[in-house]
Formats: C-alpha cells, sequence, structure tokens
C-alpha cells in the first residue's frame, strides 16, 4: 500500500462513518459553517523501518481529527462527537491500516470555536 493509498483508506473509513457534520479536508477549499460545530482530519506520516523478524517495511503515523464546536455552549457536544470519532478508529483494521487506541485531549477556545482533538496512532505494512 502506497502513501495515498493509505491516505484514501483512512479519508474513505471516516467519510463513510460520519454524516453528523462538515468535513475539512486537508488542502481543499472549506468554508467555516456559521455557528454550528465542524471537524478536521490530519493525518501526520511518522517513520518508516523494517521489521526484524520479516524485514517487510513498516509505515507509522497518527490521524488527527479536531472537534469545533461554537464557544459558551458547553463540553457535552464536542464530547459526543469525540467519543463516536475515536469508536470509528479505536483499535480498527482495515485494507492495511492497523490502528491503536484513540485519545482525546481538550485543547480549550481560540477565537469563536471550543476544541477538542482526537488522535489515533496507526501503523501499516507495506
Amino acid at each position: 500500500m502506497s502513501f495515498a493509498s493509505e491516505r484514501t483508506s483512512i479519508e474513505s473509513r471516516l467519510n463513510s462513518n460520519w454524516d453528523t457534520t462538515s468535513i475539512h479536508w486537508e488542502n481543499v477549499d472549506f468554508s467555516t459553517p456559521n455557528n454550528s460545530a465542524w471537524i478536521r482530519m490530519s493525518i501526520l506520516n511518522g517513520s518508516s523501518d523494517y521489521r526484524a523478524i520479516n524485514h517487510k517495511k513498516i509505515n507509522l503515523g497518527l490521524i488527527v481529527i479536531q472537534v469545533f464546536t461554537p464557544i459558551n455552549t458547553g463540553t457535552v457536544t464536542a464530547r459526543s462527537y469525540a467519543d463516536t470519532l475515536a469508536a470509528i478508529f479505536d483499535d480498527q483494521s482495515f485494507d492495511d491500516v492497523v490502528c491503536g487506541v484513540a485519545s482525546i485531549a481538550n485543547i480549550g477556545t481560540s477565537d469563536i470555536w471550543y476544541q477538542m482533538n482526537i488522535t489515533i496512532p496507526y501503523r501499516r505494512d507495506s
């Protein structure tokens, strides 16, 4: 599986399992919704190495999903979205992508948004 195929698989999984809010995809024009929640997904490629046992290449990375909800509306919606988004990837395998355990971090407020991040480590063999 190539880096391009990896991205396609990860984005497809989110797109197929999430229809609650708009998704801001990397390097795609996006207009922030007025006073409604939205999410942004980024795929951060990490290190690559060879496994000692079978000499297959392993590629590591992180899936980061940012949840944005309007400020001064509490955290219930953001946490509910984070739980749902984490479950889409947490400990899941699809195509050649194997996801680890998701974690959630409270980022806080900025401008007119409250933000939480979901981070999911993943690996794929190539």
